[in-house]
């Protein structure tokens, strides 16, 4: 649970253990937030978030799980081992502060023979309005600010590859543009966090690469 100022962000929490014939088949860990701000607000994010995790258990009691059973029936027939699958999302406060709530989730799917599919996302909220804020109202509606943190983020993703602290296809910034990852960040106190979604410029061991940008011009 995170605590500052007038609102309040407690998480709600999931576990379930899906079977086929008793045998343990997909689990899943859900964790979704409840904000507290007084009135309507909060609880109209609450029920956008409640949605969220609808949707993903959705996903996974029903496509995902189906897909696991297929790869036991597959498994028992050529008399191999079968490991369940695995589900998670998680989420946390990254930045709670005059009247901005910023949060961070993670979700991922490993597949019974380890291979995980991830992804990485924040999201801004006007927590008094409970309506979501665009970047470019929190920085007072600077003009050029996209290009501004786009070349800042390049910067960094190029150093870093070349550095061999994260593993980049060449063409990373041509193929992450279109993603427009800059609009699924979240404010830390370090600046914008933003990630590339996987396998998009990146080999898929590497994730989701993180960036962590300055919100404000650098004088």
């Amino acid at each position: 649970m995170g605590e500052r100022g007038a609102a309040r962000v407690d998480w709600k929490e999931q576990e379930r253990v899906l079977t086929l014939e008793g045998e343990p088949v997909l689990s899943y860990t859900l964790s979704w937030p409840e904000i507290e701000a007084g009135g309507r607000a909060g609880r109209r994010i609450s029920r956008y978030y409640a949605r969220l995790a609808q949707s993903w258990r959705d996903r996974w009691e029903r496509q995902v799980y189906w897909s696991a059973c297929l790869d036991l029936a597959a498994r028992r027939e050529a008399a191999r081992p079968f490991t369940p699958w695995r589900g998670e999302l998680s989420g946390e406060v990254a930045l709670l502060e005059d009247g901005v709530l910023s949060l961070r989730f993670r979700g991922a799917e490993t597949r019974g023979d380890g291979k995980a599919s991830r992804v990485r996302w924040g999201d801004l909220w006007q927590v008094r309005e409970g309506r979501p804020l665009p970047l470019g109202e929190l920085l007072g509606r600077e003009r050029g600010w996209r290009k501004r943190l786009w070349a800042a983020l390049t910067r960094q993703g190029e150093e870093r590859r070349q550095g061999g602290d994260c593993f980049l296809d060449p063409d990373w910034a041509e193929k992450a543009w279109p993603a427009r990852p800059l609009d699924h960040g979240c404010l830390t106190p370090e600046g914008l966090e933003v990630s590339l979604p996987q396998c998009l410029a990146s080999p898929a061991a590497e994730g989701c690469p993180v960036f962590v940008l300055p919100l404000r011009e650098e004088k």
